[in-house]
C-alpha cells in the first residue's frame, strides 16, 4: 500500500537548539479529519488543496484506494462511540460507504464535464483509463446517472473535487516545537479512531527520530538535501526553496522533476499572493543569550526564528497589494475597503 493511501507519519527534519526541538513531519490521513487537525494552532501545516489537484487524479485515487473508516461504532448520544457494530453490520456499512464513493465519483465526473472535458484537460494515459472505468460504473447506477445533467463546459476542479473529499487521503507537511498537548488530546481514548491512529504514528516516529543539533545561525530546512547545498550556499535562498517544497508537499515539482529555479519562482508567487503558511516550516536558530530568548517567533518557541517572520508584511496582505486591488476584491465598495484599511494590522 502507498505511503499516501494509509495513515502514516515520517519525520523529514528534526533539529534541536538550546533544548528546543523543532520537528517537521510528512503525514497522511483521511481528508475528513483535516478540520480537527487544523484546530491545533501551535502547528504549522501545508497540504495539497482540492483546488489544485486535477480532477482525473483525484478520481483515480478515490477509485483505486478510497478511505474507508477504520471502524463503525454503534449510534449513541455524545461524541464517542464506545462499541463497534457487529461484523455483519460492519460489512454492510463498508458497502454503503463505497456506494457513496461511487455516486460521488459519478457526480464529480459529470461536474467536470465528462470524458471529453477531462481528457482535453489531462492529456495523460491514466486519465483515459479512469474515464473508461467510470463509464463502466455508470451501468451499475442507472437511476443516479439519469438524475445527473450534462454540462456544456465542465466546472472548475475547486468544485468537482469537493464531493470526493470524504473518500480521499490527504498528505500534509507539519512543523512545530510544541507537541505534548496534541499527543495528549489526539491519542486519547476519547479521540476519533482515525486521528488517534495518526497521533500514535506521529508520536512513534517522533520518539524514534534522531535530532540534528544546530548551532546559532544555522537553519532547520525541510526537503533541503546535500545536492541542494552543493548548488546554493545562500541560506535565504535555501529557505525559500524549502518553503516552496513544503507548499507542494514534495521536493519535486508538479511535473515530477527537481528544479531549483521553479522552486524559487513558486516561493516568489506564494509571497506575492499572500500565501505565507509555507514559510513557517524553515527556521533559523536564535541567540539564546539575548533579551528575546524564551518568547515565540510565530508559533515556534525558544531558540528559533521562523522564516515567515523575516518577510515584510507577512501578517498583512493589504500591505502587499495596491489599494485598487483591495477595492476590486470588495467589488468596488469603497466604504468597505476603507473600513478594512482602518483596522489595525
Amino acid at each position: 500500500m502507498s505511503d499516501r493511501t494509509s495513515i502514516n507519519a515520517k519525520v523529514i527534519a528534526d533539529s534541536i537548539h538550546a533544548n528546543s526541538r523543532l520537528t517537521t513531519f510528512e503525514i497522511t490521513f483521511p481528508r475528513f479529519i483535516l478540520a480537527e487537525f487544523n484546530t491545533h494552532r501551535m502547528l504549522s501545516r501545508n497540504s495539497a488543496s482540492s483546488r489544485a489537484i486535477p480532477v482525473w487524479k483525484r478520481l483515480a485515487d478515490v477509485m483505486s484506494a478510497p478511505f474507508v473508516p477504520l471502524q463503525f461504532g454503534k449510534n449513541k448520544s455524545g461524541m464517542q462511540s464506545a462499541e463497534e457494530v457487529s461484523t455483519a453490520d460492519t460489512d454492510a456499512a463498508r458497502g454503503n460507504w463505497l456506494v457513496g464513493r461511487d455516486i460521488a465519483v459519478l457526480q464529480a465526473y459529470t461536474l467536470a464535464g465528462g470524458s471529453s472535458q477531462i481528457l482535453a484537460d489531462a492529456n495523460h494515459p491514466q486519465a483515459i483509463e479512469v474515464c473508461d472505468r467510470i463509464i463502466g460504473l455508470m451501468a451499475l447506477y442507472p437511476d443516479a446517472v439519469a438524475g445527473l445533467k450534462n454540462l456544456s463546459v465542465g466546472v472548475h476542479k475547486q468544485h468537482a473535487n469537493r464531493v470526493l473529499e470524504p473518500y480521499a487521503w490527504h498528505t500534509a507537511i507539519v512543523t512545530g516545537t510544541n507537541w505534548r498537548n496534541f499527543y495528549a488530546l489526539r491519542a486519547s481514548k476519547m479521540a476519533q479512531p482515525e486521528i488517534k491512529s495518526l497521533a500514535i504514528a506521529m508520536a512513534r516516529a517522533h520518539c524514534e527520530s534522531t535530532t540534528q543539533e544546530l548551532q546559532e545561525g544555522e537553519w532547520h530546512l525541510p526537503f533541503i538535501f546535500f545536492e541542494d547545498r552543493k548548488e546554493i550556499e545562500d541560506s535565504n535562498q535555501l529557505a525559500r526553496i524549502s518553503s516552496a517544497r513544503c507548499a507542494r508537499v514534495s521536493y519535486l515539482t508538479h511535473d515530477g522533476k527537481r528544479s531549483l529555479d521553479k522552486d524559487l519562482s513558486m516561493a516568489d508567487d506564494l509571497q506575492k499572493n499572500g500565501h505565507m503558511s509555507p514559510f513557517e516550516h524553515p527556521a533559523r536558530t536564535r541567540d539564546t543569550t539575548g533579551a528575546f530568548f524564551g518568547s515565540y517567533s510565530g508559533n515556534l518557541n525558544g531558540g528559533w526564528i521562523q522564516y515567515r517572520k523575516r518577510l515584510e508584511n507577512e501578517h498583512d496582505f493589504s500591505g502587499l497589494i495596491p489599494t485598487n486591488d483591495l477595492l476590486d476584491g470588495f467589488e468596488g465598495d469603497q466604504g468597505l475597503a476603507d473600513f478594512v484599511l482602518s483596522l489595525p494590522a
